[in-house]
């Protein structure tokens, strides 16, 4: 492949220049020094005016900084890589910021600025999977873990390598492949796997040499001293590290230079070399200082007071010795121990805590009833305790807003129930935040929860609440003793919202239902007005039929008598009153059925609207009676009115209607079950500004246990035989809606429900 002199080629037209570099690329692996002007002549043709091309220009400088890095000089460039960053953001190039977040993070890293190589790095991993760079997302993650294992982590550096080898499989670089292979064998060799560390070095070389990359054929050859070394075959080691020495020499790898001769250092001074030690430690020392590689440095001083203590060269030793320890000062400033965390949200493999839960709080799942939320809280239960390391997670839930917590339980065992610890459920019902107990027996409420301790010892205790109501209780477990920090604390409280979201969405889901099921009921109790008051529509309507049957009759006869020769004055009478009384016949039909009409018009149009009308009490209620006449006559039940005179009321009587047929209903479908009728009792009278409103009836009543749970949704007595358990809930749900408020006062027979409502409402009825 020939390439022109800087001075020949012209590049920077847009397609022409990006295939340049391309080719230029190639020749950069096997020959970098010849490469370095050329990236450079194509920076500066595609920044001149004639051949504008600035995106093409940046992808030079990142050619530029793979040549200077390998020959130590890649710090040069820190300013001019700072500001072709700021150019990617501008041409809004995510692939190329990728690149160059890439190359500052390695000069970081070289400097052991590890926070910042992070930083650097990190971005990198996200420009690149933004971009669909895989390349640039496999060497940003090589560094990541790279810098693990600068910090002695070096299992979770290797991860960082495995998953960069998982990106790997659908590129085909074999410079990539060397470079992935040479750090996961560094994995392998400082975990004391030689054996394997040694395959994935002869992998690198390999991998090198398809490449044409002699940088890492003499940085394989190098980690495979090492292996020699650590095998004690010092004759092979040093074998392998005079080659990669010489080959770094031949191509100015300038770190490979200041790392092959420390190692040389160490094998020389294994063989009493004195001499060839310490010139082969200087030889380390000088390169290292010279391209800032902070490490070496070190590791250089410590050589070197090493061997002038063996020479008797104390004060020598003593001066490398405080060199070695100021280097180390600097580096300990940029490796603290939170930045170890900051590579974790990195770390795919390897999920941590707040991962998991950030995981668990995006899945979903479908909680319509009681069996679905014990599905998807023993669901959750799992996930929670692997991502805090519990021992066991235990769930108290007042199911039936009784105050009667009991324990859901998965694994077989016997629930417990909290009903013998009132003292603790007080406690918790006060309780805002996380109850954090590293030893059980020092629990406030010890005594009252001895039994139900089980293998625990220590304990975060939350209360569950819904809608202002502590409705479950969360336990998080561990059966040695826990000294929970902070951020467990924290951790908990997140893992409590998560649980209050489900018993939410099982509220939210029971109300959704109940609501369609009061609508049906009132749909149903609509339906049932509308075949009673047509049953009681068509008495009249077919009187009147009949009526005008006979007088249409009537006048056919009286016509033809008008028309006949003779007509006597008593037919013409008898006629005419067959006439008269027909139309008075049909007249008061009509009326009777216009009457029956209108009431349940204004009772069914006002029960659908819920529009707040003035009202005459008296005359509404009576109204509300009237459309139920066919059913209380069926049941042979009688009404009796007791209303003041002359009450007037402002409400939505379409509510108000349906409390009182509600309240039929429940006596005719309940109170007479014996089918001999009863008598039913409504009156109502003024006390103040309010309503006091009484239904009653004589019917079999009910007993203190049923009495006890009549308002509750879905509860009925006639479940499998058309009840709903839904009437005297909406009738409550109504009654507070309209700013009221009801009970069910004792009675010696039957049942009795009070009401009391404004006489005009504060505000429009609640939603």
């Amino acid at each position: 492949m020939q390439f022109a002199s800087p001075e020949a080629s012209q590049p920077g037209q847009g397609q022409d220049s990006a295939m340049t570099l391309a080719r230029l690329h190639a020749v950069a692996l096997a020959h970098p020094r010849l490469a370095l002007p050329l990236y450079q002549h194509i920076e500066a043709a595609c920044l001149a005016p004639e051949g504008a091309d600035p995106a093409t220009a940046l992808e030079a400088v990142c050619g530029q900084f793979f040549v200077l890095e390998r020959l130590g000089r890649g710090g040069e460039l820190w300013q001019r890589l700072h500001s072709a960053l700021e150019q990617s953001r501008q041409l809004h190039a995510p692939q190329l910021a990728a690149r160059l977040h890439e190359a500052l993070g390695r000069i970081h890293y070289l400097r052991a600025e590890y926070g910042e190589a992070t930083q650097q790095w990190s971005t990198a991993v996200d420009l690149a999977a933004v971009a669909g760079d895989a390349r640039t997302g496999v060497n940003a993650r090589i560094g990541l873990g790279q810098i693990h294992y600068a910090l002695g982590d070096w299992a979770s550096g290797h991860r960082f390598h495995a998953d960069a080898q998982g990106l790997m499989a659908g590129l085909d670089d074999a410079y990539l492949a060397g470079k992935l292979a040479l750090n996961l064998g560094v994995g392998l060799f400082n975990q004391q796997a030689f054996a394997e560390a040694d395959g994935q070095f002869s992998q690198g070389l390999a991998a090198a040499r398809r490449a044409r990359h002699r940088d890492y054929q003499a940085e394989a050859l190098w980690y495979l001293a090492r292996c020699a070394q650590a095998r004690g075959d010092v004759d092979g080691a040093l074998l392998r590290c005079q080659q990669a020495l010489s080959l770094a020499l031949r191509i100015g790898y300038a770190w490979l230079q200041a790392s092959a001769s420390a190692t040389l250092c160490e094998l020389a001074f294994s063989r009493d070399d004195a001499v060839e030690a310490l010139r082969a430690g200087e030889q380390s020392l000088a390169i290292a200082k010279r391209i800032g590689a902070r490490r070496l440095q070190s590791a250089a001083h410590r050589a070197l007071a090493r061997l002038y203590q063996s020479q008797g060269k104390l004060g020598a030793a003593l001066e490398q010795l405080w060199l070695h320890q100021g280097v180390e000062a600097e580096l300990a400033r940029h490796q603290l121990p939170e930045q170890v965390g900051q590579l974790a949200q990195y770390d795919l493999s390897h999920k941590g805590p707040e991962e998991q839960l950030l995981e668990l709080s995006n899945q979903h799942w479908p909680v319509d009833n009681a069996e679905d939320f014990q599905r998807a809280v023993e669901a959750m239960a799992e996930a929670v305790r692997a991502a805090l390391g519990l021992d066991g997670l235990r769930f108290w839930w007042d199911e039936e807003a009784k105050h009667d917590f009991r324990e859901l339980r998965w694994d077989g065992q016997p629930a417990g129930n909290l009903a013998g610890a009132p003292r603790y459920l007080a406690l918790m019902a006060t309780q805002t935040g996380a109850l954090a107990l590293a030893d059980l027996s020092l629990h406030p409420c010890h005594q009252e929860l001895a039994a139900l301790q089980g293998a625990a010892q220590s304990r975060i205790e939350l209360a569950l609440t819904v809608q202002g109501r502590c409705t479950a209780l969360l336990w998080l477990e561990q059966h040695q003793l826990r000294a929970w920090t902070r951020q467990d604390a924290l951790r908990a409280s997140h893992i409590a919202k998560l649980y209050e979201r489900l018993l939410l969405a099982l509220d939210l889901s029971l109300a959704k239902q109940a609501r369609a099921q009061m609508e049906q009921e009132k749909i149903t109790a609509l339906g049932r007005l509308v075949a009673g008051i047509a049953h009681d529509v068509n008495t009249p309507i077919g009187v009147a039929i009949t009526a005008a049957s006979g007088m249409d009759e009537a006048a056919k006869q009286l016509n033809r008598a008008l028309w006949a020769e003779k007509v006597s004055r008593n037919e013409l009478q008898r006629l005419c009153t067959q006439i008269g009384a027909s139309a008075e016949l049909i007249d008061r039909n009509l009326q009777r059925a216009a009457a029956l009409i209108g009431d349940f018009k204004r009772v069914a149009v006002d029960q659908s609207s819920g529009q707040v009308l003035e009202i005459a009490l008296g005359d509404y209620l009576r109204s509300v009676v009237t459309i139920h006449g066919p059913a209380l006559r069926k049941a042979r039940a009688q009404v009796e009115l007791k209303l003041e005179d002359g009450l007037q009321m402002t409400v939505a009587a379409g509510l108000l209607t349906q409390v009182v047929s509600n309240l039929i209903m429940n006596s005719l479908t309940h109170g007479f079950v014996r089918g001999d009728g009863g008598q039913i009792t409504i009156s109502a009278r003024r006390e103040g500004e309010m309503v006091q409103l009484e239904f009653a009836d004589d019917g079999v009543g009910v007993s203190e246990a049923v009495r006890a749970h009549v308002f509750e949704p879905f509860f009925t007595t006639k479940r499998g035989q058309g009840g709903s358990g839904l009437g005297m809930f909406i009738v409550q749900d109504i009654v507070n809606r309209l700013h009221g408020s009801i009970s069910l006062p004792p009675t010696s027979k039957g049942f009795c429900v009070s009401m009391r409502l404004p006489l005009k409402p504060p505000a429009e009825p609640k939603a």
